[in-house]
């Protein structure tokens, strides 16, 4: 135990393994006093008391330096000394996030306690950092932060590659001044097994379950917390995920959930905001840059260009030339970022040349990105994986039909009864496989140009 002078009554903050006293101006790292500048030791206090949420530079220096004026370069020497002398947190790279434009922002879970009371809490998980723009998703993004203000189940939904979880992290971080108790990001991608899934979160609350049901330690850690939790990759637990998120807005009053999945999770009160493609320009032998740039799979395959390639140069001759790849992705973002780190070795013309053939699908993209995105073919092998046999066998029917085909034509291709083809179609355009095109009475499917290529391959290899 320590023995600094303080009494067993004086509350402190913790936060990972530290105590902060705010009265006693007194910093332990474990059980020794951490030693930081008067100014810094300030700043900490003003970012400590309003963790989770966003504090301006301006609001910082008013309380920090009430009386002089100082240039931001001094904040920001201070903010650089507490990173140094905090380290990182358990679970993100640093305590103190900037957010851009914006402000700082405390990021640790902190706990009010008594000295002594010297348990050691896990630090809220950190946001994960965009280090790219995003291309075509304003409109979206800020429906989303308005209907934040009401609606406390948001699912956002579209297909592998989409960009949901990019998406959902810039509304996660706009939001992240409206909750008292902070933002959670919890991804679900590496579980395979659905009764993971309390254990999952709890670890990513840093809860100690203590040898009781997780979920039951979750329930109760939420219960008082106007917390939002960023729910991402859904997909292959959408029933247990459904299950939970309906549980725990029922349990926790001021909780709030955004989720991602390619498909909705259908419960009670559930907002779904499908993520459609990005805009892509018309097929027009006359097309110019400046038209092109106007439509953003083209900024983006541009942009993504230029950071693989300092010396890319994009050519007039070629902008007709971007423009089909986008059309021929279907304006999908994984897809174009992935085609965009070819061209540095192919040139355009030789990418183009590549979209008849399975090729591309194995074109490797960022080493950092999660298995499933590193190639296309690797994104769509974790969909199919996640259909019943009877959806695989309409989805690869529909890989041999023209276009745009519709339902009594398919019938024709599948063998399967009327009911069960029906559902099986419904499922696929549920999991943003398909896509339904209204004509006159009748619907038309489509599937994107990526996923025909693939289903071909498989059916060439002799895949189902």
């Amino acid at each position: 135990m320590h023995d600094f002078n303080t009494s067993p009554e004086e509350k402190g903050l913790r936060f990972g393994r530290f105590v902060l006293y705010p009265q006693r101006r007194l910093l332990l790292d474990g059980d020794r006093p951490l030693q930081v500048g008067g100014r810094a030791l300030d700043i900490l206090l003003v970012l400590v008391e309003s963790a989770g949420k966003i504090v301006s530079k301006e609001a910082i220096i008013s309380r920090v330096w009430p009386r002089t004026f100082v240039e931001e370069i001094n904040l920001r020497v201070h903010i650089s000394a507490l990173r140094r002398a905090l380290g990182t947190c358990p679970e993100a790279r640093s305590y103190i996030t900037n957010v851009r434009q914006r402000g700082y922002s405390f990021v640790a879970y902190v706990e009010q306690v008594n000295n002594g009371d010297l348990q050691l809490l896990p630090c809220r998980a950190e946001l994960p950092v965009r280090l790219t723009r995003i291309e075509g998703r304003d409109a979206v993004i800020a429906d989303l932060l308005r209907k934040a203000a009401s609606r406390r189940l948001i699912s956002i939904v579209g297909p592998g590659g989409v960009g949901k979880t990019t998406v959902a992290l810039r509304v996660a971080q706009q939001l992240l001044g409206r909750f008292r108790d902070g933002v959670r990001f919890v991804d679900l991608a590496a579980l395979d097994d659905a009764q993971q899934l309390p254990a999952k979160l709890a670890t990513e609350l840093g809860i100690e379950t203590g040898g009781e049901q997780p979920l039951v330690r979750v329930v109760e850690f939420l219960r008082e917390r106007q917390m939002l939790l960023l729910l991402d990759n859904c997909e292959h637990l959408i029933d247990a995920c459904a299950t939970l998120a309906e549980d725990l807005l029922r349990a926790a009053p001021d909780l709030s959930l955004i989720t991602t999945s390619r498909e909705a999770l259908r419960t009670e009160g559930e907002y779904i905001q499908p993520l459609t493609a990005l805009g892509v320009p018309p097929a027009r032998a006359d097309l110019g840059l400046r038209e092109a740039l106007r439509y953003p799979a083209f900024r983006l395959f541009v942009r993504r260009a230029r950071a693989r390639q300092a010396d890319f140069v994009l050519r007039e001759a070629d902008v007709w030339r971007v423009a089909e790849i986008c059309r021929r992705l279907d304006g999908m973002p994984l897809a174009l970022e992935l085609a965009a780190a070819q061209v540095g070795s192919q040139g355009c013309a030789g990418f183009l040349a590549q979209l008849d053939t399975e090729v591309y699908l194995g074109a490797l993209g960022r080493r950092t990105a999660p298995a499933r995105q590193q190639t296309l073919r690797a994104s769509l092998d974790w969909s199919f994986a996640l259909l019943t046999a009877e959806e695989r066998d309409c989805l690869l029917a529909l890989a041999l039909l023209e276009d745009g085909v519709g339902f009594a034509q398919l019938a024709r291709q599948v063998v399967q009864d009327e009911q069960t083809l029906a559902a099986s179609v419904a499922q696929l355009v549920a999991k943003s496989l398909l896509s339904v095109q209204s004509c006159g009475a009748a619907a038309r499917y489509r599937m994107s140009a990526c996923m025909r290529i693939y289903l071909l391959e498989r059916l060439k290899a002799g895949q189902s």
